[in-house]
């Protein structure tokens, strides 16, 4: 059974990563990839939440935080260690490798033989951390779900187009973070009733 899905797997890779390969992705998907290009917007947006001086959004503000820092944690210190799975490029040859470091595209050579333990693949801690944050989201601000979802979506496919993880690294990571993004949110729901009966004598309620 796993060799089964794990052929699927590759076969998918190999489709994102080769096939589907195209000057407009090539130019698109290291931009999507870079999560340093989401600070500057998701800096703005907690800032904004603070500022709105209401109970609820400083609270979530404070928990979107905490929630990115404990889906990385879960995904790149504790389930990547225990699945040791290869990056593509350490496990199949000629994959459609894009370098961070140097801004540049290559084919990898022909691979000799699988390297393990070189690099950990199994999940995605972008798909993880996006997705985590996706749902978190679209949960207080439902109006703007469609977006939330679709830099996640984006976010998820250009792991795979950038060739450093198989599709169902990112599934994997999709799910881990949407099930750190239930905990949190029923967290951060008993917080945020714990805080309006603890300060309900000193603040008025909220306008809803």
């Amino acid at each position: 059974m796993f060799s089964f899905i794990e052929k699927i797997d590759i076969e998918l890779f190999y489709l994102i990563n080769k096939v589907w390969k195209n000057v407009l992705f090539d130019a698109i998907m290291p931009i999507v990839s870079n999560l340093n290009y989401f600070l500057i917007p998701i800096s703005i947006f907690v800032i904004w939440l603070i500022l709105k001086k209401s109970l609820k959004t400083r609270t979530v503000a404070v928990m979107i935080i905490l929630l990115i820092v404990v889906s990385e944690f879960i995904s790149s210190d504790i389930l990547k260690p225990v699945f040791d799975r290869p990056r593509p490029f350490h496990s199949l040859s000629h994959v459609h490798k894009y370098s961070q470091l140097e801004k540049t595209w290559n084919i990898t050579p022909e691979l000799e033989k699988k390297r393990v333990g070189v690099s950990h693949s199994l999940p995605s801690s972008h798909a993880t951390n996006i997705f985590a944050a996706a749902l978190f989201l679209s949960f207080y601000f439902r109006a703007f779900w469609p977006l939330f979802y679709m830099a996640a979506f984006l976010v998820g496919y250009s792991r795979v187009y950038l060739g450093v993880h198989f599709p169902f690294d990112v599934l994997a990571g999709a799910i881990t973070g949407t099930i750190c993004s239930i905990i949190f949110i029923q967290l951060t729901n008993r917080v945020i009733k714990h805080l309006e009966v603890k300060l309900q004598p000193s603040i008025k309620p909220e306008q809803t």
